[in-house]
């Protein structure tokens, strides 16, 4: 069995993205401190700018805080607040029961 790197396995999935008509952009251009930025960290996963004008792009007829709304439900924003220590132990315990998990949506707004 042959092992790919993790280079290879990149490289074949950047080809098969560009392949279906993405454009691949590099971190030295849209990174932190590339010529156009368009997050402020790496931690940032999401390009938020991105994603908005493809939301608007794609539900032109959607007031814009109902895109806002859903883009916020979508994006790591809310995770901080799923993490924190009033997570039911059923959450985290691997045997979560329903109401448990549903009194934990209902109280963050999910």
């Amino acid at each position: 069995m042959a092992f790919l790197s993790e280079a290879e396995i990149e490289s074949a999935l950047l080809d098969q993205l560009h392949g279906l008509g993405y454009r691949i952009e590099r971190e030295e251009d849209i990174g932190p401190d590339g010529h156009r930025p368009e997050r402020e960290s790496h931690n940032e996963v999401v390009l938020r700018r991105r994603v908005e004008d493809a939301v608007a792009r794609l539900n032109p007829g959607v007031p814009p805080e109902a895109r806002q709304d859903a883009i916020r439900k979508v994006t790591p924003s809310d995770l901080p607040a799923l993490l924190d220590v009033h997570v039911p132990h059923g959450l985290i315990s691997g045997a979560p029961r329903i109401a448990d998990a549903q009194a934990f949506l209902k109280e963050r707004g999910l």
